[in-house]
């Protein structure tokens, strides 16, 4: 009896040992992250764990009811298709063609109110918040410095940083962006707290501007700045601005590093597939939701624009504008807003098509610096309009 005793007292002294060692190392995030992943068989993030998490709210106002087409899922997804979905385990698929949804497809026990993690969405959404920012005098430009609104960053390294940079990805802040390593920066940010200071604790190095790179950092320091721009928080932003105005039907959710906390702008932006392809219809129209100017055209024309760096030869990143995907598909240009486990919402300009899948999982192949899966996803669509 004594030596189970001695055994168990032995462990908690392990494990308050492990704890402390976690927070002197700045590590503390795994005794978050942990109970969320490995304890309930998962490896990472996931589509619904919004309730692991503190959340703010997105309310909705009046309700604009998306119309349904006159043949309405009489359209078929491919076998293809149907594989691709089941393999990369889809829990939506929607597709709306002027204006109308012509077909969708539930899997699991999802359904059109059913909300699901937007991943890297979420920066796509925070882009178009700082045009509507500029739109209202509360930035003055893209070319204005991030240190005007980040007083922290004035007189240090990042100081010369200007939005536009943040905007295309090019700061060449030194942001970690490895989702697979427990320690790094994604872990501290979805698991952890203190989300704003543990940003602003990166510095630049090289040159702003002369190097293109994903980094979650650049999109929360945007949030960073809108919110000491506008004095609203960002989810508060998006209610006012975006998700009443569009006729959002849903309340949607922003995870947050802490309750009451500031958003996790960079990802955690959870709804359901009609609504989040209201995001999409509304790049469609270049910001105006049906006679309503929502965000400048302007705005979205630069959003939709290629970066190009401002090197020497001035590179030019073709598959990239202000936090949006861009690509082609036989002759089509199309814009995305993009998520880690294939979280489409792909907008069409000439087809005046919208197309959204959300996921588990998507294809680990990479063709024109977007996942495989995507073109099978506007492959159907433009099938299953093709039919009608």
């Amino acid at each position: 009896m004594k030596f189970i005793k001695k055994l168990f007292l032995g462990l908690i002294a392990l494990l308050l040992i492990g704890a402390i060692g976690l927070y002197i190392t700045g590590n503390y995030h795994l005794l978050s992250g942990i109970p969320k992943t490995y304890l309930k068989g998962k490896t990472g993030p996931d589509i619904d764990d919004y309730g692991d998490f503190h959340n703010l709210e997105i309310k909705a106002g009046a309700v604009d009811e998306w119309p349904m087409s006159d043949s309405y899922n009489s359209g078929q997804i491919s076998a293809e298709g149907l594989a691709l979905h089941k393999e990369n385990s889809s829990v939506a698929y929607l597709v709306i063609k002027n204006g109308e949804i012509v077909f969708e497809k539930y899997w699991e026990d999802y359904d059109e109110n059913s909300k699901s993690n937007s991943f890297s969405v979420a920066k796509s959404i925070v882009a178009m918040t700082i045009g509507i920012a500029i739109e209202e005098g509360k930035i003055s430009s893209i070319k204005q410095k991030a240190s005007d609104f980040i007083e922290e960053f004035k007189g240090g390294p990042n100081e010369g940083v200007t939005i536009e940079q943040l905007l295309q990805m090019k700061s060449n802040i030194a942001f970690d962006e490895s989702y697979g390593n427990p320690f790094g920066f994604m872990a501290k940010a979805y698991y952890g707290d203190d989300l704003i200071e543990k940003t602003l604790a990166f510095e630049v190095e090289g040159t702003p501007g002369t190097k293109w790179q994903y980094l979650g950092g650049n999109t929360l320091l945007l949030a960073i700045i809108l919110e000491r721009a506008t004095g609203e928080s960002i989810h508060q932003y998006v209610e006012d601005k975006l998700w009443k105005p569009m006729g959002a039907k849903n309340t949607a959710l922003w995870s947050t590093d802490e309750e009451g906390g500031f958003e996790k702008a960079y990802c955690c932006f959870y709804t359901d597939a009609r609504d989040f392809s209201r995001f999409g219809e509304l790049v469609l129209h270049k910001g105006n939701w049906k006679g309503n100017q929502l965000i400048p055209s302007k705005w979205l024309e630069e959003t939709v624009t290629p970066v190009v760096l401002d090197d020497p030869t001035h590179t030019l990143i073709d598959h990239y504008g202000y936090q949006m995907w861009l690509g082609e598909y036989k002759g089509l240009k199309f814009s995305m807003f993009r998520g880690i486990l294939g979280q489409y919402i792909i907008t069409i300009p000439e087809k005046s098509m919208v197309v959204t899948r959300l996921g588990h999982k998507r294809s680990k192949a990479i063709k024109n610096n977007l996942p495989v899966d995507v073109y099978v996803y506007i492959e159907d669509a433009l099938n299953i309009c093709k039919e009608q």
